[in-house]
């Protein structure tokens, strides 16, 4: 249990500290026991709330956009069991009454779709995918589209996503799914096959062309700021990048919901990178090399050609990164 807070305090606090906007999320749960712990979930990020004895609670937290979403879960056991469905929201303050006892719940002010959005959580994924798909300019509609797209064929998710008015391709869901999309029409990666270059942002803005930089071989590490093991694994690319001598590019992409996150978190680890560091803010290396686990580690020959892939932070990671540098 406690491996299972840290992980979900240290996903929470990057997602508080760092955001471009502040939320405050105050109210009164009742029917709570001393031994409660609830978490306040807003957006992917989570931290558990201190609740007072008469039950009130007052929290801030930060999100990258309006609208944005929040719920409360509580730990029991390993598991984290929702007490409210998504609460869609415009205001940079929410007041939320809710009982355990029931999981009833009162907020002022909820969107229009809210409804919508509660009727979309209690479907099963094929009615869901049905109803999505059939109804693209709906908030609720591009947030489940994005939480679902690998569960909807590709034909339908293209058809969706050209029904999606300008307004909501501008957002962050639109720009996944868009980007989704893009890898998904390029040929899947395998070992010996040549990557198709794309480019990304590096800290100054600039665009870098990730396979095409140089005719060196690289090393391409997935990354997320919010994966501990990410964070650790820096240092493995910092003893890597001693043995190295220069002789491979050493490329770390960063999968985070903002440049803020992938900029101001764990600085003192990330001040230890001295090679390319780059921001993926839509997921498109993700779904181009079908990352299912961070850390992931690919190794790339001087022809663009996938030659080896391995994954996690550990002594084997290590020793495969010895033997890379020989």
């Amino acid at each position: 249990m406690k491996k299972l807070l840290f992980n979900l305090m240290f996903v929470g606090i990057l997602g508080q500290t760092i955001a471009q906007q502040t939320v405050h999320i105050y109210g009164q749960i009742d029917q709570h026991a001393a031994s409660d712990i609830i978490f306040l979930i807003v957006g992917e990020n989570g931290l558990p709330i201190e609740i007072a004895a008469d039950g009130s609670f007052s929290a801030n937290r930060g999100i990258h956009q309006f609208p944005s979403y929040f719920y409360l879960s509580k730990l029991k056991g390993k598991k984290l069991e929702r007490q409210t469905p998504n609460i869609w929201f415009e205001s940079n303050s929410i007041k939320i009454s809710l009982n355990l006892a029931d999981k009833s719940f009162e907020t002022a002010h909820l969107m229009p779709y809210q409804q919508t959005s509660e009727k979309l959580e209690s479907l099963g994924k094929k009615e869901l995918i049905k109803y999505i798909t059939g109804n693209p300019n709906q908030i609720p509609s591009l947030y489940f589209a994005e939480r679902y797209k690998e569960s909807i064929p590709l034909a339908d998710l293209e058809m969706f996503y050209k029904n999606i008015q300008e307004d909501y391709k501008s957002h962050t869901y639109g720009k996944r799914i868009e980007n989704y999309l893009s890898a998904k029409q390029r040929a899947p990666i395998k070992k010996g096959q040549k990557i198709e270059d794309f480019h990304l942002p590096d800290k100054e803005g600039k665009q870098v062309a990730v396979i095409g930089m140089s005719d060196k071989p690289k090393l391409i590490s997935l990354f997320s700021s919010g994966c501990a093991y990410s964070v650790l694994s820096i240092d493995l690319l910092e003893k890597f990048s001693e043995m190295n001598d220069n002789n491979m590019d050493i490329i770390t992409i960063w999968e985070d919901g903002s440049e803020d996150i992938w900029l101001n978190s764990n600085t003192s680890r990330k001040e230890k990178i001295t090679w390319y560091n780059l921001w993926d803010a839509y997921g498109f290396t993700s779904a181009y090399f079908n990352r299912n686990l961070w850390p992931t580690f690919y190794v790339v020959n001087e022809n663009g050609e996938l030659i080896d892939t391995f994954r996690g932070y550990s002594k084997k990671t290590l020793k495969r990164l010895e033997k890379l540098a020989e």
